[in-house]
């Protein structure tokens, strides 16, 4: 708790205790990363003993709960920290030395437009559920484009032995290259449109 005085002249006219609230979302998506096998970490300029409490709410193990960091040492500690693996969410000017450092950034900050110039994405719906939604699309993402480049060497495969067997003609080329390029594009928006599907699912 905090407390916001208001002066004039040097002369406190009112006192207005603050009290810190976390988003209502805030501890059930850390609880829902920490699930699917992800580190949640707090790296805060706050005082220490602040970030430490945020941490017990959040239920974050308090040896990921780093606080009293300046801008610079926010991004030194990313860039000691991280193996090409760490997803950094930051919402301030402060915060813009580990965004770019990071091998990922966003923010929800897009409001003030310091921030989502160097982020790589940012997000408008309130709380942290756009967080997790990004990193199921990423891997989604990843699976499509692994079997997309599996199709991609099948069908190439199969074009140089019909060309070595003297089998490829005209016609068929003419019909195998947009037929390879309509069943890559169809597979993967039925893909999306599956995960989408779900992932609507499991929120209602």
């Amino acid at each position: 708790e905090r407390e916001l005085v208001l002066s004039r002249d040097g002369l406190a006219l009112a006192l207005l205790p603050t009290r810190e609230a976390i988003r209502p979302d805030a501890a059930e998506e850390v609880a829902a990363l920490t699930a699917e096998g992800l580190e949640v970490w707090i790296l805060s300029g706050d005082e220490p003993d602040r970030v430490q409490a945020l941490a017990a709410q959040l239920g974050v193990p308090a040896e990921r709960a780093i606080g009293g960091r300046s801008p610079e040492g926010k991004a030194e500690w990313i860039a000691a920290h991280d193996r090409q693996d760490t997803l950094f969410v930051g919402d301030g000017i402060n915060d813009g030395p580990a965004a770019e450092i990071a091998f990922v950034s966003g923010t929800p900050a897009v409001d003030r437009p310091f921030l989502p110039s160097r982020a790589d994405f940012w997000f408008v719906t309130p709380g942290l559920g756009p967080i997790r939604a990004l990193l199921h699309v990423g891997s989604r993402m990843r699976g499509i484009a692994r079997r997309n480049l599996l199709l991609a060497v099948a069908y190439n495969a199969i074009a140089v032995s019909l060309c070595v067997a003297g089998l490829m003609k005209p016609w068929l080329a003419a019909v195998l290259m947009p037929a390879s390029s309509l069943v890559v594009v169809g597979s993967t928006v039925s893909s999306l449109s599956r995960g989408a599907a779900a992932g609507s699912a499991s929120r209602g």
